[in-house]
């Protein structure tokens, strides 16, 4: 029963810099030189977000809640804030008709989430419990309804 053990560290050392050596000397590396050419070829496309005619006046990191029914309790009346994302919230104005909208998009996925248009009749409220919250009301169209 022998069993084969190392004479020494250092021995173990010297094998691995004797190792390192020849791959130096022989020119490979470690890392793998394989190249896989794309089976589809993408072309470069253009993205319009619509932003382009617009300035920035103000921009805010936000949480959207929606005073809405839920799916549970639709039809009885009963209506809970449901969170709908979160994002910049930014009021962007037009730079040729001189409109301004708020236009809020998800943090990560950039769906746009809130785009109203600001008039002389929306009022700006904040919440009664929070000084950090703020309401309005508007029509939703977003359920194409």
């Amino acid at each position: 029963m022998s069993e084969e053990v190392p004479k020494s560290v250092e021995s173990v050392e010297k094998k691995e810099e004797t190792v390192a050596k020849t791959v130096e000397e022989s020119g490979e590396s470690e890392e793998p030189q394989t190249y896989f050419e794309p089976v589809v070829q993408l072309e470069k496309v253009e993205v319009v977000s619509g932003e382009e005619d617009e300035t920035q006046l103000s921009k805010h990191r936000a949480k959207l809640f929606q005073y809405t029914e839920t799916m549970l309790d639709k039809g009885s009346g009963n209506k809970t804030w449901c969170e709908r994302g979160i994002g910049e919230a930014r009021f962007l104005k037009h730079k040729e008709f001189g409109k301004i909208r708020l236009l809020m998009r998800q943090e990560k996925t950039l769906k746009i989430i809130v785009n109203h248009l600001v008039d002389s009749r929306t009022e700006l409220q904040p919440n009664m419990g929070s000084d950090r919250a703020w309401v309005w009301s508007c029509y939703d169209f977003s359920d194409g309804e």
